[in-house]
């Protein structure tokens, strides 16, 4: 068996490792004064015994003696500072395997910076690469290009030939894979990948705003080319942290009501989040508050389990609600299935078990409509609801939302508002799978909500029921 590349054996390699069911998204061939060895590189995930013994199999029966399998955590590949950094974790001289072309095109994109630096002398500011806009951004240093209020237009034109030279050569015979090229002083408001590591380092406060609110580590993996394999492996329970805040009013049990709240949810390592919520609102004047955390894993193309607690008061009728439970999330393609179970403790309204169960069926992955029912103590409810994301360009984390609520003890409640979702721009389908899980409040503040209305309707008290 011999290791030496050739065009014959490379591809016997890449038809072994296609037929491989697993995450492997590149191979490349290492030389080292010793040997000439392949590396095939996949993502995490479980079962890396069995996959690292399938790939030596396949690729020894393919024809090569040395191969060596490494693996990489979803979340390095998602956190590389720059695409020099993610090339060099798979350092080689020749590419045999690459199934999504990402990796060929990130190479060609770091040689295609590093011809523009040598060759522009301190003219560059920033090199930067829009993968929804398949187009690469040269930053120029204004300095040295302007002169008073006039732009040198001949050197702007000679730099401008020279970049598109730089990425002509370096995707040579890769017509179809060649960016979009775009020369200026300023970025635009899309996201954004530092191609070279003096792109990082040398950030000005404009271009750095620009740049840090719009990147997000998950533009390499997703929108670049190795989500393609990598992150469908395993992704994480929380994608990133985040923050959500939302208000609504509308009327509950014929009375005016006003509502808000907030969330915070993190990742704990890969498989595992931390949510903690906060909100209150107010009752025909009466106030209540309270707060909530969930603990739980999750597959965000599978399922949800955790454990949630929750607290809230009346200050006006010095009664309290303690809630603790378990809750479950399915996903079925455009279908999610919501339950929780617990036990409730309470000043007012006596200890009971609660539960409920929700279907919500995204129309779009930015429009659904749900339905479900509640059960507290020996009371029924049945509930419906709604949101929606337009993906307004200023406001891309804005929806608008509708619940309707009717039940036992002649308890209703209509109410309508907006949530604002903070953080990378997401559908409204990928914000509930991969970012934060449903709020434990809702049910809590309703218990508190009707508990108000009775004490209302039977003592009068306060004053001003």
């Amino acid at each position: 068996m011999s290791t030496h590349s050739s065009p014959s054996l490379d591809s016997h390699i890449a038809d072994a490792l296609r037929s491989i069911a697993g995450p492997v998204f590149a191979a490349v061939w290492s030389e080292t004064k010793q040997k000439t060895e392949l590396v095939v590189h996949a993502s995490a995930s479980r079962g890396q015994r069995d996959l690292r013994a399938n790939v030596i199999s396949a690729v020894r029966a393919a024809g090569v003696s040395h191969v060596k399998v490494r693996f990489h955590a979803v979340s390095s590949l998602l956190s590389p500072k720059s695409l020099e950094k993610l090339v060099a974790k798979f350092a080689g001289s020749k590419i045999v395997y690459d199934p999504t072309n990402a990796l060929g095109r990130a190479k060609a994109l770091v040689a295609a910076s590093h011809s523009v630096r040598a060759s522009l002398d301190g003219k560059v500011r920033g090199l930067y690469y829009a993968p929804r806009l398949r187009t690469y951004f040269v930053t120029l240093d204004s300095a040295r290009v302007v002169v008073g209020e006039k732009v040198k237009v001949a050197e702007l034109a000679a730099i401008e030939r020279a970049v598109l030279g730089a990425v002509a050569a370096a995707f040579s015979g890769e017509t179809a894979e060649c960016p979009a090229v775009r020369v200026g002083f300023g970025l635009p408001a899309a996201s954004l990948v530092p191609v070279d590591q003096k792109s990082v380092m040398g950030w000005n406060a404009r271009v750095a705003g620009a740049v840090k609110r719009y990147w997000k580590p998950i533009t390499v993996a997703a929108l670049f080319g190795f989500g393609a394999s990598a992150a469908r492996a395993d992704d994480p329970a929380v994608a990133e942290p985040n923050l959500k805040v939302s208000g609504s009013f509308g009327n509950i049990i014929d009375e005016y009501s006003w509502q808000v709240q907030g969330a915070f949810t993190a990742p704990l390592g890969e498989s595992f989040g931390l949510q903690i919520e906060a909100g209150g609102g107010a009752v025909d004047g009466h106030d209540y508050m309270g707060a909530a955390g969930h603990l739980f894993m999750r597959d965000p193309d599978s399922y949800l389990i955790g454990v949630f607690g929750g607290y809230a008061e009346s200050p006006d009728f010095a009664f309290d609600v303690t809630r603790v439970g378990a809750e479950g999330e399915f996903y079925l393609s455009s279908l999610t299935i919501a339950a929780t179970a617990g036990y409730q403790f309470s000043s007012g309204l006596g200890d009971a078990a609660f539960g409920s169960i929700d279907l919500r069926w995204y129309v779009t992955n930015n429009f659904y409509i749900s339905g479900g029912g509640m059960l507290e103590d020996d009371r029924v409810y049945g509930r419906v609801g709604t949101e929606w994301q337009p993906g307004f360009a200023a406001l891309p984390g804005l929806a608008f939302n509708a619940q309707g609520v009717w039940g036992d003890d002649d308890y209703h409640s209509i109410m309508g508002g907006l949530t604002y979702y903070f953080g990378v721009p997401a559908s409204l389908k990928d914000r509930h799978r991969k970012y934060d899980p449903d709020t434990a409040l809702f049910g809590l503040f309703q218990s508190v909500q009707q508990e108000q209305a009775r004490l209302c309707a039977a003592y009068g008290a306060p004053t001003n029921c």
